[in-house]
């Protein structure tokens, strides 16, 4: 059951090349064919068009939403999702710089940010409710079926 005051944002890189973009909008569809009434997005942490903040605020446009789902659809935490992304969103990450270089795995919130947003930065994300970034599509038996299909293809 999706909830009228939870909106949804699909984020991908960002590219120069148009696939990305039919990729993270297939899966937009996908979901918003699925569950009719939830309020989608997709958008880019950079490169292209919508921005994060762009995207949250087209989301707020829709609903007075008080909690906001991000997706980041990569396939592994990497420097974006443990830092970048969270800085655009404006929640807290518990990346730490040295984290790079001493190969630390820090696995306290197990990819669950939450925070309360107050605006602070230029191209700031405008929202006061609650913003919760997911994590990656990691390991999954559904990707591995994928890779198996990809492989097949060419036997």
């Amino acid at each position: 059951m999706i909830d009228k005051k939870t909106g949804i944002l699909l984020l991908s890189h960002g590219s120069r090349l148009k696939d990305g973009e039919e990729v993270i909008k297939a899966y937009k569809e996908m979901y918003q064919e699925e569950f009719p009434e939830a309020i989608v997005e997709y958008g880019f942490m950079e490169i292209r068009k919508p921005s994060i903040s762009d995207s949250i605020k087209a989301l707020t446009q829709k609903a007075d939403l008080e909690k906001i789902i991000v997706v980041p659809v990569f396939v592994a935490h990497g420097l974006h999702t443990k830092r970048d992304i969270p800085k655009l969103l404006g929640i807290e990450s518990d990346f730490e710089e040295e984290d790079v270089h001493h190969h630390q795995h820090n696995h306290h919130n197990h990819g669950h940010h939450h925070h309360h947003h107050h605006d602070h930065e230029e191209d700031v994300v405008e929202f006061d409710g609650e913003i919760i970034l997911t994590d990656p599509l990691g390991v999954d038996k559904r990707m591995y079926e994928i890779i198996k299909d990809r492989v097949s293809e060419h036997l």
